[in-house]
């Protein structure tokens, strides 16, 4: 298997920007630049979900919120999660990803030299 194939499916299958690391040292710093943005957004998904769930379980333990399914999802509706900003780090997740791939397969057809 090429080295360019075995990158893209690192950057694919593990995290966005390590496939660069795992292609040559030097290709590493450009890596950085899918990594950190990554980094970023997919820590701003999280500490949104994560803000979201514990309001989620405080009030079904109070009770203000019933232990239904229906009701969790119509909350969770009415939370305004799906936002411009929570969807601008989804697509930056995406974008990146995919970028990653592309990338590193087209620096592994390039010229050990450039």
């Amino acid at each position: 298997m090429k080295a360019s194939t075995k990158a893209a499916l690192i950057s694919a299958l593990i995290f966005p920007g390590l496939g660069h690391l795992a292609l040559r040292p030097p290709r590493g710093r450009r890596g950085l630049l899918f990594i950190v943005p990554t980094l970023a957004a997919a820590f701003y998904l999280l500490r949104s979900v994560l803000v979201l769930a514990t309001q989620l379980v405080e009030e079904v333990e109070t009770g203000r919120l019933g232990f239904d399914p229906i009701a969790i999802v119509e909350r969770i509706h009415a939370s305004g999660i799906d936002n411009a900003a929570t969807n601008l780090a989804s697509l930056v997740c995406i974008v990146c990803w995919l970028g990653a791939m592309v990338d590193v397969l087209w620096l592994g057809r390039q010229p050990a030299g450039r």
